[in-house]
C-alpha cells in the first residue's frame, strides 16, 4: 500500500471527526511521526553497517537515519568465529556502548576487524512533494498501527488535558500494534542470519 493511500484512510477514518483532519501540514506531520514510532517498534527497516576498527580510536559515528542499535557482530581475533557482541553491559569484557545518540563507544577495540553493527533507521521524511516517489510501501498488517496512531496524536492536540478520548486511541493503537506483531514473520523483528548478510 502507498503512503497517499494510508493517508486518504486516515483522512476517512481516524482524522475524520477531528478539526486536523483537513489541514494538510498537521496530516503530514502526523503520519510522520507514525512511521518513526511504529517502524520503531516492529524493528521494521533496518540496515548493516561496517565499522572498521582503529587500535587508538574508541569513538565511531553512526549512520546519520539510525534509530536504535539490535545487534553488533565482529571476529575477537583474527581468523576467529563471528561473535555478537554485547551492547551496554558493564559487566561484559568486550562490550560496546552508546553514550550518546549516532555514537558508537568501543573500550577495547581491535584494530583491523570489522564491527557489523545492525541497526533500525528512521524512515525517510515525508511531504506532500515526495509522498508518491519515496520508496516506502506499507505492508497490510502495518496500516491499522499507523492510523491508529495517527488518531492517538491528533487527539491529543485536540483535548490537550483531557486523557479520555485520546487514551482509547492510545490503547486501540497499541493493541492493532500487537497484532501486527503476531502477523509478523518473526525474522523481521530481529536480524536475519548474518551468513544471509554476507558478512560471514
Amino acid at each position: 500500500m502507498r503512503l497517499r493511500e494510508v493517508l486518504e484512510i486516515a483522512q476517512t477514518t481516524e482524522l475524520k471527526q477531528v478539526h486536523v483532519g483537513n489541514d494538510e501540514k498537521m496530516i503530514y506531520s502526523l503520519l510522520n511521526l507514525a512511521l518513526v514510532d511504529v517502524y520503531a517498534k516492529l524493528n521494521f527497516l533496518q540496515e548493516e553497517q561496517l565499522i572498521k576498527m582503529e587500535a587508538n580510536r574508541t569513538r565511531y559515528r553512526l549512520l546519520d537515519n539510525s534509530q536504535r542499535i539490535l545487534n553488533v557482530y565482529t571476529r575477537l581475533e583474527e581468523g576467529g568465529p563471528v561473535v555478537e557482541v554485547p551492547i551496554n553491559d558493564v559487566h561484559a569484557d568486550f562490550s560496546v556502548f552508546t553514550p550518546q545518540p549516532y555514537v558508537l563507544h568501543v573500550p577495547r577495540p581491535i584494530d583491523g576487524e570489522t564491527l557489523s553493527v545492525i541497526q533500525t533507521i528512521v524512515p525517510p521524511y515525508i511531504t506532500p512533494e515526495n509522498i508518491d516517489t519515496v520508496d516506502v510501501i506499507v505492508p497490510p498488517h502495518v496500516l491499522e498501527p499507523l492510523v491508529s496512531y495517527m488518531g492517538y496524536r491528533a487527539h491529543i492536540s485536540v483535548d490537550g488535558g483531557e486523557q479520555s478520548e485520546w487514551g482509547s486511541y492510545y490503547r486501540r493503537y497499541l493493541q492493532t500494534l500487537n497484532d501486527a506483531m503476531r502477523m509478523m514473520n518473526p525474522q523481521l523483528l530481529t536480524n536475519v542470519k548474518l551468513i544471509e548478510r554476507g558478512f560471514v
